[in-house]
């Protein structure tokens, strides 16, 4: 999860500062100063800042004119909608990131048998949330297991 959003801020910045040079290089455009160059803007827009070159493109109305340029960077965002579309699809697992527990198989801290459990019958072991108790939990005894099966105070299923 860390990775996920260490990933997040950095193309949250990427996305600024490909902003900040729109900006810049705008401002150099109108003064004739020294530019910042197609290929430099195109390769921030490649590896992630697309959306902060578009906003840059549409806020200071910045290389909207050169053919070019505008087609670069169309090829750009359709490449990477590709690519994440794909990323999205072969990394899909069922379930998220969590996958569904059965109520049964959740216990807090407080319901968990302790060592030194004493249930001197299932209705009080139900009570306390631990059973079925399994052979070899605390608080397993043999005269809550009726049938010798391994498990006592299991639910009567009506065989």
């Amino acid at each position: 999860m860390a990775f996920i959003l260490s990933l997040m801020l950095a193309l949250v910045v990427l996305n600024l500062w490909t902003f900040v040079l729109f900006a810049w290089d705008k401002m150099q455009a109108e003064q004739g100063g020294w530019r910042v160059s197609e290929a430099s803007l195109l390769s921030l827009a490649l590896i992630g800042g697309i959306g902060g070159a578009y906003a840059g493109r549409a806020v200071f109305r910045h290389k909207t004119r050169k053919k070019s340029f505008s087609n670069a960077l169309q090829y750009i965002g359709f490449f990477q909608l590709v690519a994440l579309t794909f990323c999205g699809v072969y990394f899909y697992e069922p379930g998220g990131l969590s996958t569904p527990v059965q109520a049964e198989e959740v216990q807090t801290f407080a319901q968990r048998p302790q060592s030194h459990a004493y249930y001197p019958n299932c209705s009080t072991a139900r009570s306390a949330g631990v059973a079925p108790l399994y052979r070899g939990d605390p608080g397993y005894r043999s005269p809550l297991d009726r049938d010798n099966d391994g498990i006592a105070c299991e639910p009567y299923r009506g065989r």
